[in-house]
């Protein structure tokens, strides 16, 4: 078992969220941990709905992650809450990708910062 699966997930709530919906986003959060590589020392989510019945995405949740020390965010929202959840795991996991990768490979940032120089030489 990954360490990172056992983290707490801290929760909390603005609005009518739907009941089982923390649930669900902290079960999202934890899938996207188990695949860090890096300590994770802490996470939270925040799920919103709001009560205005002219916003067109009414339910937002944010999640942020302490990876090792850095801190790493992401937002969705949607017309439900599980649309919104979606969103945020998934914008999660793009960040917690690039986070990993551009931490763990100092091969991938040096071919990197070759190609913004090539580019930059190309352009001006």
């Amino acid at each position: 078992m990954n360490t990172n699966e056992v983290v707490p997930v801290r929760t909390g709530s603005r609005g009518k969220v739907p009941e089982g919906a923390e649930e669900l986003a902290v079960t999202g959060i934890r899938s996207v941990l188990r695949h860090v590589a890096k300590p994770v020392l802490s996470a939270r989510v925040t799920l919103m709905m709001s009560a205005d019945p002219a916003v067109a995405f009414p339910a937002a949740a944010h999640a942020t992650i302490d990876v090792n020390g850095r801190i790493v965010r992401a937002a969705g929202a949607g017309q439900t809450m599980r649309e919104a959840i979606g969103h945020m795991t998934d914008r999660l996991r793009m960040q917690l990708d690039g986070t990993v990768h551009a931490r763990r490979s100092p091969a991938s940032r040096a071919r990197r910062s070759l190609a913004r120089r090539r580019l930059s030489v190309q352009v001006t």
